[in-house]
């Protein structure tokens, strides 16, 4: 199994967006550990597949950012420091007044 974004549109005519986050093993070994040291309140939760307000997508995209730093530490997380960058470029295009709902899980 595995974590991704899942991003609806306002107009039927346009695509679901699904982003990858990670794999469930790296988030159980990863993600969630380094989230959980850093206080983060969304990334935690992301297993358990939260409903994101269009307004929260910003915190999320905050502790994306919050996580990357923790993480460039260790040289062992090229990739999922890639993974992150993806993510938060995805994310940033995402014309947000157009979106209808944001599932993570």
């Amino acid at each position: 199994m595995s974590i991704a974004i899942h991003i609806k549109f306002k107009a039927t005519t346009k695509d679901s967006l699904s982003i990858p986050v990670a794999t469930q093993g790296t988030y159980h070994t990863v993600w969630l550990p380094t989230a959980e040291k850093l206080g983060l309140k969304w990334v935690p939760l992301f297993e358990n597949g939260p409903m994101v307000g269009v307004n929260d997508l910003a915190v999320v995209m905050s502790e994306f950012r919050r996580l990357r730093e923790a993480l460039a530490i260790n040289p062992k997380n090229v990739s999922i420091l890639e993974r992150i960058d993806f993510i938060l470029e995805e994310l940033g295009d995402v014309p947000l007044d157009e979106v209808s709902e944001v599932f993570i899980g």
